[in-house]
């Protein structure tokens, strides 16, 4: 009892080998000795390594040893563990985040030999790095200095006819190439290496506690390239993830969104229907071929590479020639590019892409395996939603400086050893002269335009007398001029050596000299217009269309994936298609509008899906996605709308009921002509009503639950969306209000309350809404505490309606409710009773933005747009209804006569 303890258990007659612990979660190993999978044979190869230590430790090993957990989620742990405790070993004179790229650097390149391991490439030993890192440890030599740095850049980098004397003693190594085993310029300005202690945990403690396998979806215990993308999530620190809007995508949907793109881009081209662009494809049609054969696919936030590498794979399939690795370089060659800020994701987006290479090389000799391709060239750190200053999205390369520079790419793709230094000094040249061409163009249109607004002013009017500088001649001709100084110190950059930061029509002047991308896909940031700062809010609503949102507080401004998705059309060639994921609350949201009815009337949309709850769609973080995809073409009369991925959904909306910019509602046609005919019929809640948000404290610490010897008379019961129920609210906790029966504030407040709110001062001080009066004061009051008020949660499941009125005075809505204001008890009741209606709940779903666990936000836009026939508020069957409802009886049985 209570002993730790170990069982194994061999079945002679059906050749089963069996293992347990009885330690941690008592794990379990099963096999079977004639078939064995590669992962439980490396998990008894651990399992035979020799700890060392006590009873405890053997037993930690063993159990971790046979363990089925998921790897992933324990490789993801200690991976971002070891991470850390090596960029806090990196010198302080190095900046944190180059202190974090500079470790993960390291980290993601013996992470790639460990993958090259498994295919028996390192010196056929398939221990070779543990063994490796053992001799160098013993011999007294530094793992970084003596072992690492020999095999990254003596070996690994450099052919075998130009290997040193110690980079051959390592064995037959192939020459990978590749740009992972070249110096990084981050190496040169750190300067140091990392000390030993922290190398021999990370070997010992990560990458040997751990089964590595090419062939993704093997199993639990093994970690498979297809989980690296869970790696980039989770090396990012949370704060870090929130701000950029970063997340994992799911591989399922990834695939899905993929192929959405494709039978668009392919339809779209041979001129059919998305189903009979699937069809073609399948059965290898060579018209539809030809079309993927010559595409370009752009991820212009690339991420960790899950859509570079799901167009890879499915592309690699369609294929009709070659190997599969020999599909896979043609590829990567002409056809994917990607784009990002983080050159984390640069660099794990190559990684990816070059293990898609090696899992299916077939290579069994080192000698025989190929270089790999460099991918520094299509996979670029830049910024996709900004061009360098002064230029537009407009500009276009030249023909023949554009097929110049594609043809010099494609060399770099695939040089090696000496030749390749030149020749990315040769592309940058190109790409130097494809943005001085950018530029020439953009500064003599702008003269143009200056010109223009110069003669317009000196231009006579009708009565002979000189039009002048007015004010808005005047504002265009300063623009126009700020333009030409961007303009001139862009081409001064270019003229010292320096490309700017980014420039798509440089870095790929040949695929904007053919108009654009043909694919672009992905799943772009998704940041909150809150979490964008001041300055970025400001270039982006100069910059989109799109992305201008209404007044009235973050609520109404757009998600950056606005930004993403009009860049994303601008980069797509005329008849190339997008397929991105955004958020679902593009359907819906007031700061969508002016995206809805651009895409709905310049684009042929194929899938609006809302993803909310499909299992394929399961991010790890709360989101809630919508796949949009569209062809960059007009659409046809009648066209049709998927509401489901894939092409045998027949849930569809037509594309003209989508036009307008008013919310789009996706539950299918009989849902939208019911909801439709109640808009044509009756006239919207808006015209009657303005819903309000409630009050809010901007400090609930300080105002909710105050000392209970405050004056009785500043008390008040807060209602919050969670205390509210059809016809009845429960009270909530309570509320110190500051404020009169109209909603003002009290020119002063009794000496209890003054002095501890007095204690509070810097906190009310600090308040975003505190732009004046007293510091005392709540916002948004007078609505709150109306005489007579229809209150409804925010968040709820269904809409739900409570009337407040005569005798419900101190209860007051915080910002988790909306508020109608009304003009007696009686249409209080009536409104109520008409929003708790069955009918009208199910069209205030159909509009409402979907949250998580089947909630949903029904917020001023929602029920602003539910009819609101005239007789409502006179209907003395609604007010009885109401009466009932909010009293001791059961409202059932006349809702149901109703």
């Amino acid at each position: 009892m209570g002993r730790i303890a170990g069982v194994m258990v061999f079945d002679a007659g059906s050749r089963r080998l069996a293992v347990a612990v009885a330690f941690d979660h008592c794990p379990a190993l099963e096999l079977s000795l004639d078939a064995p999978t590669e992962a439980a044979l490396s998990a008894l190869t651990r399992l035979a390594a020799s700890p060392g230590g006590g009873v405890l430790a053997r037993a930690s090993h063993a159990a971790e040893a046979i363990s089925s957990q998921s790897a992933g989620r324990r490789f993801f742990r200690e991976f971002r563990a070891t991470l850390d405790r090596m960029a806090a070993a990196v010198p302080a004179r190095v900046g944190a985040a180059d202190r974090h790229a500079y470790a993960l650097l390291q980290l993601v390149r013996v992470l790639f030999l460990y993958f090259i391991q498994t295919k028996g490439w390192l010196a056929g030993r398939d221990r070779f790095l543990a063994e490796e890192v053992d001799r160098c440890l013993g011999a007294g030599r530094r793992i970084q200095r003596d072992l690492l740095r020999p095999l990254f850049f003596g070996t690994l980098n450099r052919q075998s006819a130009e290997r040193s004397r110690t980079a051959a003693a390592f064995g037959p190594i192939p020459f990978l190439n590749g740009g992972l085993f070249e110096p990084h310029p981050l190496e040169r300005r750190v300067g140091a290496d990392l000390p030993d202690d922290l190398w021999r945990d990370a070997f010992a403690d990560l990458f040997e506690r751990f089964h590595f396998t090419t062939s993704e979806g093997e199993g639990r215990g093994a970690v498979a390239p297809d989980m690296l993308g869970r790696v980039f999530e989770g090396v990012m620190d949370p704060v870090e993830r929130r701000a950029t809007g970063t997340f994992y995508t799911p591989a399922a949907l990834v695939r899905q969104l993929v192929d959405a793109g494709l039978f668009a881009l392919v339809g779209s081209r041979l001129g059919c229907g998305d189903a009979e662009a699937e069809r073609r494809l399948d059965h290898g049609d060579p018209d539809a071929l030809r079309v993927i054969g010559g595409m370009t696919i752009l991820d212009p936030a690339v991420g960790s590479g899950a859509f570079l590498l799901g167009a890879l794979e499915r592309l690699a399939a369609l294929a009709p020639t070659g190997t599969v690795t020999a599909r896979k370089r043609r590829i990567l060659q002409h056809n994917l590019f990607g784009v990002d800020r983080s050159a984390t994701a640069v660099r794990l987006t190559e990684l990816r892409l070059w293990l898609a290479v090696v899992a299916d090389d077939s290579a069994t000799s080192p000698a025989d395996v190929a270089p790999l391709p460099n991918l520094d060239c299509l996979v670029r750190q830049g910024d996709s939603l900004f061009d360098p200053a002064g230029l537009g999205p407009g500009s276009r390369p030249s023909g023949p400086l554009a097929m110049r520079l594609a043809n010099i790419r494609h060399l770099v793709v695939d040089a090696a050893g000496p030749e390749k230094q030149p020749l990315l000094r040769t592309l940058r040249t190109a790409e130097s002269a494809a943005l001085a061409s950018a530029v020439a163009m953009a500064e003599a249109e702008t003269r143009g335009e200056v010109a223009g607004c110069m003669a317009e002013a000196r231009a006579h009017d009708l009565f002979g007398k000189r039009r002048g500088m007015d004010r808005t001649l005047r504002r265009q001709l300063e623009s126009l001029r700020t333009r030409l100084r961007d303009l001139r110190r862009t081409r001064a950059t270019v003229r010292a050596g320096e490309l700017p930061w980014f420039h798509y029509q440089s870095q790929f002047a040949d695929t904007f000299a053919r108009g654009g991308f043909d694919l672009v896909v992905g799943n772009p940031p998704w940041l909150r217009a809150e979490d964008v700062p001041a300055e970025l809010r400001a270039r982006l609503t100069g910059r989109y269309r799109w992305w201008k949102g209404t007044s009235g507080g973050y609520g109404n401004r757009p998600d950056l994936a606005v930004a993403f998705l009009e860049r994303a059309v601008e980069l797509t060639a005329a008849g190339g298609a997008v397929a991105m994921l955004v958020p679902a609350k593009l359907a819906t949201a007031t700061y969508g509008s002016s995206a809805r009815h651009a895409l709905a009337t310049e684009t042929r949309l194929h899938v609006v899906a809302d993803l909310s709850g499909e299992p394929a769609a399961a991010f790890d973080a709360t989101v809630y996605p919508l796949a949009l995809v569209a062809s960059k073409t007009a659409s046809a009369p009648g066209a049709r709308v998927r509401t489901r991925l894939g092409t045998g959904a027949i849930a569809q909306v037509g594309q003209s009921a989508l036009v307008g910019g008013a919310p789009w509602v996706l539950s299918g046609d009989p849902a939208r002509r019911a909801l439709n005919a109640l808009g044509a019929d009756h006239p919207p809640l808006a015209d009657r009503f303005i819903c309000h948000l409630g009050a809010k404290t901007g400090a609930n610490r300080i105002f909710l639950d105050p000392p209970d010897d405050i004056e009785p008379e500043l008390i008040r019961h807060a209602v919050r969306g969670r205390e509210i129920r059809p016809f009845r609210v429960a009270d909530g906790p309570r509320l110190l209000w500051t404020h009169a029966a109209d909603g003002s504030p009290l020119r002063a407040l009794p000496p209890i309350a003054a002095a501890y709110l007095a204690t509070h001062t810097a906190v009310l001080r600090a308040r975003s809404d505190q732009v004046g009066g007293p510091l005392w004061s709540l916002f948004r009051t007078r609505p709150a505490g109306a005489r007579h008020r229809v209150l409804w949660a925010d968040l709820a499941r269904r809409l739900e309606a409570v009337a407040l009125g005569t005798g419900d005075e101190d209860r007051i809505p915080l910002n988790s409710c909306y508020v109608i204001t009304a003009r007696s008890d009686a249409e209080a009741t009536r409104l109520a009773a008409w929003l708790n209606l069955t009918w009208i709940r199910a069209a205030a779903r159909l509009g409402a933005t979907p949250a998580s666990n089947g909630y949903a936000r029904f917020n001023s836009a929602v029920v602003s747009r539910l009819p609101l026939p005239p007789e409502v508020l006179t209907d003395s069957r609604l007010l009885v209804l109401g009466r009932t409802a909010s009293g001791a009886g059961d409202a059932q049985d006349v809702q149901a006569e109703l």
